[in-house]
């Protein structure tokens, strides 16, 4: 019985060594986005949850063989995205006696962050960057007269050519109807197209008449073997007890 637990834990440690964490500490919808994407592309990938973490943060696991093809995949497709700082985050630790030079500044970084998260939900956008310069008006100017330094932006968007679902229009509406004194004349877009990220199955191995993942082929393998060798320790066990008894059946009537 010893050796079938022994060999049981050979199992477990095995077939653990058959993958690898490619990303950690996720949230789940940044995880979610990332099983599927590698899914898309033919890599075998599935979620579990970090233990201990609290709020619940996840990990995504490849298969050993699989690993170098999903960082590059995941490299191009910008996941997992850089995290946007918007109102909830920049003003979570208020400072103590704020200049309104600083207010001014950490409500622009909040202002650009909730952009970027919007731009970032678009079907099509890797990920994006929003950078504003206010307008500045003289404080002894009537409240109808232009402003000294016009409110400018500029967006930087890196998508992916084949299905972005926003167009430059949109893009400069959203950010205008966003920004105070803004007009969409005034937003620069810049577009860069990623390199498109390869689809399909992945590479199958022949182990006899079956067709594997080439993750799959080793655990299968050491499964059977593993397997095969606790049949015929159970047998020898069966064996043994079945000699016992019929020795202790011989003995009973040598007795009588």
């Amino acid at each position: 019985m010893k050796r079938i637990v022994a060999w049981a834990a050979v199992l477990l440690l095995a077939v653990a060594g058959c993958t690898v964490a490619v990303q950690g500490g996720l949230e789940e919808p940044t995880a979610n986005e990332i099983v599927s994407r590698l899914e898309q592309a033919g890599v075998p990938a599935r979620k579990q949850r970090d233990e201990g973490s609290d709020p619940a943060r996840y990990s995504v696991s490849v298969p050993q063989a699989e690993a170098p093809r999903a960082l590059t995949l995941l490299a191009a497709l910008g996941l997992p995205r850089a995290e946007a700082h918007g109102f909830a985050q920049v003003y979570e630790q208020p400072s103590l006696i704020p200049t309104p030079t600083e207010e001014r500044a950490r409500f622009l970084r909040a202002l650009s962050g909730e952009l970027e998260t919007t731009l970032n939900g678009v079907e099509g956008v890797v990920s994006s960057r929003v950078h504003i310069v206010p307008e500045e008006r003289d404080p002894l100017a009537a409240p109808r007269e232009p402003a000294r330094v016009p409110a400018r932006a500029a967006v930087l968007l890196r998508v992916r050519a084949e299905d972005v679902a926003l167009s430059d229009d949109e893009v400069k509406s959203l950010i205008a109807g966003s920004v105070p004194g803004l007009v969409p004349s005034d937003v620069a877009i810049i577009r860069a197209a990623t390199r498109p990220v390869p689809t399909g199955e992945p590479a199958w191995v022949a182990l006899g008449p079956l067709r594997l993942a080439p993750g799959s082929r080793t655990t299968l393998l050491i499964g059977l073997g593993v397997g095969i060798t606790l049949l015929a320790a159970m047998a020898v066990l069966l064996l043994l007890a079945a000699r016992r008894l019929a020795a202790a059946e011989r003995q009973g009537e040598t007795g009588r």
